[in-house]
């Protein structure tokens, strides 16, 4: 049985491969970008409806920050989804993902930190209800104008406060 944390490691170098394919172009290829952001909406999914509750009453005060840093960023992710790509958006989604997956990946990040929650069983259990998790269906993109494109944009607006 696979950790849910190696699933989502090798899910976030496929979704890496699905926007590189889409922007490979002089323009953003249609259905690579497609397979892309339903994907990624799917992983964050995964991320925020299994693992982070599975860990967030067992991790601590540090890993609970850190799981709302990680959300507010999801945040962020998803609002750079709604407007039609083209290469600079999906050259923001590169960047701010490059970061991203760096705090969740490697000895030191989230996902290890989950791992130690878990322990062994539940992280199995876990990566057979991610990989069973649906498809998503994205609605269509919502062109119009005032949609944030950058990244900087989508981080400032995710990180205010409610209501603000």
């Amino acid at each position: 049985m696979e950790r849910v944390s190696d699933y989502l490691i090798a899910d976030h170098a496929r979704l890496r491969g699905l926007l590189a394919a889409a922007a490979a172009g002089a323009a953003v290829e249609p259905e690579a970008f497609a397979a892309f952001r339903a994907g990624l909406l799917r992983h964050i999914g995964i991320e925020e409806k299994l693992l982070f509750p599975a860990v967030r009453d067992g991790g601590g005060a540090a890993l609970a920050e850190r799981l709302r840093a990680l959300h507010v960023e999801h945040a962020a992710i998803s609002s750079l989804l709604v407007p039609a790509p083209d290469l600079a958006l999906c050259g923001e989604l590169a960047g701010l993902l490059a970061a991203h997956d760096a705090q969740e990946e490697g000895p030191d990040g989230v996902y290890e930190a989950c791992e130690v929650v878990l322990g062994a069983a539940a992280s199995e259990a876990l990566g057979a209800r991610a990989r069973a998790a649906p498809a998503v269906r994205p609605a269509p993109h919502g062109d119009r104008p005032g949609l944030t494109r950058t990244a900087a944009e989508a981080l400032r607006l995710a990180r205010r406060p409610r209501g603000a």
